[in-house]
């Protein structure tokens, strides 16, 4: 099952890679919202990666680490290109938006891969 992890995390990485080349209009939304959204999600499938808790205590070690960051960037003072790229140079509240929404994708993912696999084991249950 660790499987639907593996996935969730290339599909963050490949929307992450997606994001860094995206040079059309609003891209500074783009670059900074839908960026916010792959990195939960990224961080998320990490998660699921090493830990078998469960989906609602993923989903909050997810947000809590988000939060610690987003609040950091009010504090500390970044000059690589690296740093700001992984850790962000500017608190802004719609990201907490963004975080929330990556996780909430994320969680859908599993829950939706986990019903897919389910109905594979038992095409009873699938209603067909």
């Amino acid at each position: 099952m660790k499987r639907r992890f593996v996935e969730l995390g290339l599909v963050a990485v490949v929307l992450g890679v997606l994001v860094l080349l995206y040079h059309g209009p609003g891209r500074g939304i783009v670059r900074g919202h839908v960026g916010d959204v792959a990195a939960t999600m990224l961080v998320y499938a990490l998660i699921g990666l090493a830990s078998q808790a469960r989906i609602a205590v993923r989903a909050s070690v997810t947000m809590a680490i988000a939060v610690a960051i987003e609040l950091g960037q009010t504090w500390w003072k970044i000059d690589s290109s690296a740093g700001s790229l992984l850790l962000g140079t500017t608190f802004d509240p719609w990201d907490l938006v963004a975080y929330a929404i990556g996780i909430a994708i994320a969680v859908v993912w599993e829950r939706a891969t986990d019903a897919a696999a389910a109905s594979r084991r038992d095409p009873a249950s699938s209603g067909v």
